[in-house]
């Protein structure tokens, strides 16, 4: 929960679950279970269980609606940016979910606060849905990835030193001060060095609403 957009733990009863495979995918499984991914850490042999729209830093709402909520993690001055590319991602026009477990489960509903939820998205099950918390991440999953959206890759130096942010991280929000400051929230960072320049390309997914 440390990390960006951690996964929040749930208690999973006995029998509720098994599992066939390595130990990897079992811990996938899970993982996926509550709508999140597992990611490697970048310098340490540690698995991130991680969430696309988990609480970031500071407790501010990870939902893309929250977006402008709050301080960013990182801002950028537009003038050392490149945008690469500019893509539509529109998700589906959903408000509220059902996710349920199965034998041992919960049955929750979800949905956006402020909504009457009635744009509901196809229900969800799955056998490791058995806490309130494991069902309102998964929900969020589903319901954070529709709206409509922009896919944005920037190319930018690594600016290190005091009050810049290296290296950018996976799950960051980000505010890009242009004419009209917006904000969006990593998926993808690729580092490209070639001497004697270090810069990185860094992948948004912006909400519109």
């Amino acid at each position: 929960v440390d990390a960006n957009g951690g996964i929040v733990d749930w208690l999973v009863p006995a029998g509720a679950f098994s599992s066939i495979g390595t130990p990897l995918q079992a811990v996938q499984s899970v993982v996926e279970a509550a709508g999140g991914y597992v990611q490697s850490h970048r310098n340490q042999p540690i698995l991130l269980a991680r969430h696309p729209y988990g609480t970031r830093i500071g407790d501010a709402g990870g939902a893309p609606w929250l977006w402008h909520e709050g301080s960013a993690d990182v801002e950028l001055a537009s003038d050392s940016l490149i945008t690469e590319s500019i893509e539509r991602m529109d998700g589906a026009g959903i408000d509220g979910v059902y996710v349920s477990g199965t034998t041992h489960g919960v049955l929750g509903f979800v949905k956006i606060t402020g909504s009457d939820g009635n744009k509901l998205a196809p229900m969800v099950t799955d056998s490791l849905i058995t806490h309130v918390d494991s069902a309102r991440q998964r929900g969020l999953s589903i319901l954070g990835a529709g709206g409509k959206k922009q896919s944005i890759r920037l190319d930018l130096p690594v600016l290190v030193g005091a009050h810049q942010p290296g290296i950018i991280d996976v799950g960051q929000l980000v505010q890009v001060n242009s004419t009209n400051p917006w904000r969006g929230r990593v998926r993808a960072v690729q580092i490209n060095a070639r001497m004697p320049t270090l810069r990185q390309s860094v992948t948004l997914e912006r909400y519109l609403g």
